[in-house]
């Protein structure tokens, strides 16, 4: 049986040592991920190609925010060697949806126009029933619908809210703009939350071939996917299935069993849970890393006390995004992204950021799309006791 043929839930990762974003380096390395699970002229030749990067906002390829250049280069150079007929670059960063700021975006992340592929210049989008379990329809752009086969170009990350980012949640930049907060206000609950990301991903692969592949060459620790740090990993990561390929993901971020968009994966019959059922080619054994977790995580050293004062100790303990006001440069991004509107920019001579806690529903999209680093995860004292 071909790759191809398989269940999702079959569906092998591949992984292999890649020490650089050197060209030369990365073509071998991604020619072989792509060797190895099978995608080949039959694949790719004829069809038009959608890379699907991870550019959530404007930010230097050493930062290890974004998508690296070479790395998107390399998987669009592959796909065109294999006939693929056209190959767009499309995403949707953090805030609005349109050509100014995607071109800033890409600007900052330095990706340009290459012979390998175009810059997306379709900002258009439109809205499908996708029928899922929570998720009962979303909007998505253009070229999602226009494309034969997307390029699932994900980083290895940390998340404030979902713990881990990698090749489904990439998939969520598929909708445009700013309705990705009004999915945080329609689903403020993490469990809720996690259960539409993994329809919303089903929806995509059952649509669409969806090829995964990771930059884990350089990946983010901490507060992710924007407000954290660059750790040099140093591997690179492609399946055929995007949850697959996110539980060894998963694995090496020694979170296993952690990612609750996995397990609402799982219990739609889209993969298999544990990383030892999961077939890997390539590189063995899969390495582990010890990465620094988001401070929003730390709320997890007391989760079995949540039956204390009925509930109310948990909740007082929860770890909330909060303003270094020294630092808000009062851009009002954060105030824009709010699924809550619960920021206002307040101040007499220059306006600055508040968050009105009351309504908050700890989302953490004020913190992922901060230009200046300004919003931090606030604990309660009590807890750096306890850490």
């Amino acid at each position: 049986m071909s790759f191809a043929d398989r269940p999702d839930t079959d569906r092998p990762v591949f992984i292999a040592k890649c020490d650089s974003y050197d060209p030369d380096t990365l073509d071998s390395v991604i020619n072989s991920a792509f060797d190895s699970i099978g995608i080949g002229p039959e694949e790719l030749a004829g069809k038009k190609v959608m890379i699907k990067p991870n550019l959530i906002l404007g930010k230097k390829p050493e930062l290890a925010v974004t998508t690296h250049p070479n790395f998107l280069e390399a998987c669009a150079k592959a796909a065109k060697l294999r006939g693929a007929e056209k190959v767009t670059v499309a995403e949707s960063p953090g805030g609005p949806y349109n050509a100014i700021s995607f071109s800033a975006v890409c600007k900052a992340c330095g990706i340009a126009s290459s012979p390998w592929y175009d810059l997306n210049s379709d900002f258009g989008f439109s809205q499908v029933a996708t029928e899922g379990r929570i998720l009962k329809n979303s909007t998505f752009i253009t070229p999602f619908f226009e494309s034969d086969v997307i390029i699932d170009l994900c980083k290895l990350k940390t998340h404030s809210l979902t713990k881990m980012t990698c090749a489904s949640k990439n998939l969520f930049g598929l909708v445009p703009g700013v309705d990705k907060f009004g999915f945080h206000a329609t689903f403020p609950d993490m469990k809720d939350f996690s259960a539409m990301l993994a329809d919303l991903a089903n929806y995509v692969c059952s649509r669409k071939k969806v090829i995964a592949v990771c930059d884990a060459i350089l990946s983010h620790e901490g507060n992710g996917p924007s407000q954290g740090s660059p750790r040099f990993t140093g591997y690179v990561l492609a399946s055929r299935s995007v949850f697959s390929l996110d539980v060894v993901a998963e694995h090496m971020l020694k979170m296993d069993g952690e990612v609750l968009y996995l397990d609402a994966a799982r219990e739609l019959g889209l993969t298999k849970r544990q990383f030892d059922d999961i077939e890997i080619i390539g590189s063995e054994p899969v390495p582990c890393f010890d990465f620094k977790r988001p401070d929003s995580d730390s709320l997890s050293t007391i989760k079995n006390l949540s039956s204390i004062m009925d509930g109310k100790f948990i909740k007082l303990m929860e770890v909330r995004p909060k303003v270094n006001r020294s630092k808000c440069v009062g851009c009002g991004k954060c105030a824009a992204s709010c699924p809550r509107k619960t920021i206002k920019m307040t101040g007499r001579k220059k306006k600055k950021a508040k968050i009105i806690h009351k309504n908050c529903i700890k989302c953490y999209c004020c913190q992922e799309l901060c230009p200046a680093g300004a919003v931090f995860a606030k604990r309660n004292p009590i807890l750096r006791v306890i850490h």
